[in-house]
């Protein structure tokens, strides 16, 4: 499988690009975004852009992926809904739709959040972008919701709090196997949540939706 990943210099798409390049039905990992991932391996290539509006750009290197992995996402605080959304849905949605027109077949995971389809502005744009995804004619496609991801060795967040958060909660990293296993419904980990992504665009996930619990079982 040839694989296009959005987002893997963040904390999610670390996590997704290290179990990607890890995994035997890998051949070849595209990593896309405004940042330098920092990795180098035989299986990986990288496009940086200033504008990930601007997929035409890159449109002639996308030919012939099987499937996308969508990391990028942004914190709502301080957003309004319509700066919010032009990254959570209108990219997401650009992508996802240039990436099946030009690649017929495709296969893609997006990465979303728990609460996703709550009340609350930023859950009804991720629900809105789940729905979107899923009526798209993908071979295999999923939305995975994570709780709290304890993140792999050397992974950062980019959201302030989330990685004071870490910082704070660093002690206890080392029960993380416990608390996946008590508390499968609110923890998982870099490692599960990325190798669940790549299950889901290899068709092993039995639902659209997976919520923490679903995550560790699939990514287990």
């Amino acid at each position: 499988m040839k694989l296009v990943i959005l987002g893997a210099s963040g904390m999610v798409g670390t996590g997704a690009l290290r179990e990607a390049l890890a995994a035997p039905e890998v051949e070849a990992v595209l990593s896309i975004g405004r940042q330098p991932c920092g990795v180098v391996h035989p299986k990986l290539r990288e496009i940086q852009m200033s504008d990930l509006f601007d997929f035409a750009a890159v449109e002639d290197q996308l030919v012939g992926y099987d499937a996308c992995l969508w990391t990028i996402g942004i914190s709502a605080i301080g957003l309004d809904e319509t700066a919010y959304s032009r990254v959570t849905e209108e990219l997401t949605l650009l992508w996802a739709r240039g990436l099946l027109r030009i690649n017929p077949g495709m296969s893609f995971c997006y990465c979303s959040g728990a609460g996703a389809g709550g009340p609350g502005m930023w859950a009804r744009v991720r629900r809105r972008v789940e729905d979107a995804i899923q009526a798209m004619p993908f071979a295999h496609a999923g939305s995975v919701r994570p709780g709290f991801i304890r993140p792999g060795p050397g992974i950062r967040s980019r959201t302030r709090a989330y990685q004071i958060g870490i910082v704070l909660l660093k002690p206890l990293f080392l029960l993380a196997p416990v608390f996946v296993r008590l508390f499968p419904f609110l923890f998982t980990t870099s490692e599960i949540l990325g190798r669940a992504m790549l299950r889901v665009t290899l068709g092993r996930a039995d639902r659209f939706i997976l919520e923490s619990s679903d995550i560790n079982r699939l990514g287990a």
